[in-house]
Formats: structure tokens, sequence, C-alpha cells
């Protein structure tokens, strides 16, 4: 489990959104929050280090401890993915619609880490409600048929035996086959292995329509504290990766979203 949370910036106002959510993540571990900003110059470190301690001096009376960093390298996901990999029970937690200086928290930012990385990020898109960052409450995690999908659920066990979440197993379906038992058969047989894992029950639902509307709305009506998903799929949710139906679902969802790229897949792109 995660200890150490690092939130990239850019200096952008919608950056800084992710850093009170990260405080509340790392304060359910008892961790800390390590901002950081990337420039592509050694020169430039110094006048950027007392601009980044100045932002983040502004955020006080978060749940947990926050300092700022800044990191020298020549891009920003490579810089980060390398700072993460040296931390000792890190994780990020980033926005995906930072428009700063530097780009940091772009979407295709995020996209990157998760080819270089192994673990999961957490997103906080333009939507995310104020206060978010509660890791109790209802997680969903949203499947589509494929292993790679399924590939979250280790993760959302981890984490509901760390925290106490209720995981609820979501797959959108056609409307042809809406209320069939067949239909039902997948994510309720997913949900009765993740209730294994976890010791207790875990739930599951069936929509159906459009992907990441169904989902969407389903977060808001149920006041889901994290929706968990992989980024990559090949069957009913259509290619479930960043750029399509999880980057529309991190751009409307009310609450964070936790993104996982297969490890065979953030390995392939390593080694090449």
């Amino acid at each position: 489990m995660f200890q150490h949370v690092i939130v990239p910036v850019d200096f952008s106002d919608a950056s800084w959104t992710a850093v009170p959510v990260a405080a509340r993540l790392a304060a359910s571990v008892d961790g800390d929050v390590e901002v950081v900003t990337v420039v592509d110059r050694i020169g430039l470190v110094g006048a950027a280090d007392q601009d980044l301690a100045r932002h983040v001096a502004t955020f006080a009376g978060l749940p947990a401890p926050v300092r700022a960093n800044v990191l020298a390298g020549d891009t920003v996901a490579e810089t980060v993915a390398s700072h993460l990999e040296e931390t000792s029970g890190g994780i990020v937690v980033m926005s995906s619609h930072g428009r700063g200086r530097t780009a940091a928290v772009l979407g295709s930012v995020v996209d990157e880490l998760l080819q270089l990385t192994f673990g999961p990020i957490v997103v906080v898109g333009p939507h995310v409600a104020d206060g978010a960052g509660r890791t109790d409450g209802d997680y969903l995690v949203a499947v589509d048929g494929s292993h790679a999908a399924e590939q979250i659920l280790p993760i959302v066990g981890a984490w509901a035996v760390e925290f106490g979440g209720v995981p609820w197993v979501i797959e959108v379906g056609q409307e042809a086959s809406a209320g069939s038992a067949a239909e039902s058969g997948y994510p309720a047989r997913l949900a009765h292995q993740l209730g294994a894992t976890i010791g207790r029950e875990a739930e599951f639902e069936v929509l159906h329509g459009e992907p990441a509307d169904r989902i969407v709305d389903y977060a808001s009506v149920t006041n889901a504290s994290l929706i968990f998903a992989t980024t990559h799929g090949r069957t009913g949710m259509a290619r479930f990766r960043l750029g399509s139906v999880a980057a529309e679902v991190v751009k409307h969802a009310p609450c964070p979203v936790v993104l996982h790229r297969p490890p065979h897949l953030a390995e392939a792109r390593r080694s090449a």
C-alpha cells in the first residue's frame, strides 16, 4: 500500500486541485504529500523551487503534511516516473486538465506515466467534487469482459481490505440483453471472487447505454468515492484506454479515478 503521495503540478490553477485530494488519501495511511514540478534545465531549479514553495505554503490545514520538490529532466513523464520508481511506497495523484507552463498535468502526460510505471495512478478530473479523496465508501470497478480489464481487481481488493471500501463490479451491456441472467453472470462472478478475496460481500451491477456516461451517472447517484479501471480493454467497453472511454470518465466523474495499465503492457513499453 502507498505511503507517499506524489502530485505533479505545472502552476496552472487546475493542477493544484489534486493537492487536497492527495492530502486526504495520504491522511488515510498516515502518509505525506510531495508536490513536484519538472524543469528541463538545472539553472531553473532555484527560481522554480521558490515559486513552488510559495504556492505549497498556501495549502494550510490539510490533513497530511505537504512539501515541495523541483525535479530536473528532459520530459515530465519520464522524470516523474523515475522519481516514483526511486520512492518507496509512492503513488502519483494528479490532475488531468492542467494548461500551465510545462503542461505537466495534461492527459497525455497521464497516459505516458501509465505506460512507464507499474502501479496505479489516481487522476483528478475537472468535475471532482469538493472534499473528494475518501478511501472508504463505494468503489466502482469498470470491467468489460477482457482479461486486461480484470487486472484492476487485485488493486481494488487491496484497497478494500486496507480502507473498508465496498467494491461494485460494473459492466455496461447492450440494451438488447437488458435484464437477462446471462448478462449479469459475468459481473456477478467477478464480484463473488472479489468478495472471497476481501472476506466480505462485493456488489455488482449491469448498466446500459454509452459506457462513460453510464459509469459517471452511476458514480453520481451512488456518491462513489472512487472509480477503478484499467486503461486497456478489447470487448464491450470498446478499448477502455486513455483517449477514449477512460478519458471521458475522468473528464466527467464526480470522484477521482484510479487508472491502471496492465503490467505486461507497461513492461513492453519500458523494454521498447
